[in-house]
């Protein structure tokens, strides 16, 4: 495998391995949310960057 093939495999691995910290993220928020461990503006906070990661691994 040539170097560039390398890190493009290495970059889309990143951002698959991003992404699925963001959903397992929103996934524990809710349960803190539903626990009443956070407030609805921490869940809210934490929802908007997880978004805002998970749109970025897409494009």
């Amino acid at each position: 495998m040539t170097s560039a093939k390398t890190l493009s495999a290495l970059e889309a691995n990143r951002r698959y391995t991003d992404m699925k910290d963001a959903q397992a993220t929103m996934a524990q928020a809710r349960r803190d949310l539903d626990a009443r461990v956070i407030d609805e503006e921490e869940y809210t906070h934490i929802c908007d960057v997880c978004v805002k990661i998970i749109r970025s691994c897409e494009d």
